[in-house]
């Protein structure tokens, strides 16, 4: 699993920066979002290797 330097974070494509920004969102601060949106940054997250797939 990769990982993701926050000095560089802007840096990121905005897909991922977005991504990322939603699961911190969702995970941490409990933020409300359907499975479609869910589902949709989560894809992103694992293509880029920052989260591992939930149905290998």
């Amino acid at each position: 699993m990769n990982t993701i330097n926050l000095n560089n974070f802007n840096e990121q494509p905005i897909e991922v920066q977005q991504a990322v920004a939603f699961y911190v969102g969702y995970t941490v601060n409990g933020v409300q979002a359907t499975a479609e949106e869910r589902q949709t940054h989560y894809e992103i997250l694992e293509q880029v290797g920052l989260l591992e797939p939930l149905n290998p």
